[in-house]
């Protein structure tokens, strides 16, 4: 579920496709066993590659909010972000739009490249990157504001 919340907007959403990821993980597990080197490996992929297609069928009720006007430069000291909490940042994370937050998520938690990324949202390479680096300085811009504010 966790690894669900973390690409979808809603708790119902995410459910669903962690339910929706049982059944292929019971599907396909007799076909995958014999090749398999991590099951642990694979079932996040596969939950992943699920959280993503529930994301891209809810893509079009997305809006875009107007953090994509923001194109000022949003330096912040390196220590501010290392002296922020996972659930803090986490908590900020879900402050940002849709497509940025997921896209953050499969290029700095899962380790996907920009290559892979646009392949699976069907964006361009360029625009994940872009959306990688707004979503960067967004949340910059947050943890200042939240530092500044204690």
């Amino acid at each position: 579920m966790g690894i669900s919340i973390r690409y979808l907007p809603s708790h119902a959403t995410a459910q669903e496709a962690v339910n929706d990821s049982f059944l292929k993980i019971f599907e396909q597990l007799p076909r995958q066993l014999a090749g398999l080197h991590s099951f642990k490996s694979w079932m996040r992929a596969l939950v992943v590659r699920t959280a993503i297609d529930y994301f891209r069928k809810e893509r079009k009720n997305f809006v875009v909010t107007g953090l994509d006007a923001h194109h000022e430069s949003y330096a912040t000291p390196d220590d501010a972000v290392d002296s922020q909490s996972v659930e803090e940042i986490l908590r900020l994370l879900d402050k940002l739009p849709p497509v940025w937050k997921v896209i953050f998520n499969l290029y700095e938690v899962e380790g996907y490249s920009h290559e892979e990324i646009g392949k699976m949202l069907g964006i361009s390479t360029s625009s994940s990157r872009v959306y990688l680096a707004k979503s960067k300085a967004c949340l910059r811009k947050m943890i200042t504001i939240q530092n500044g504010s204690h």
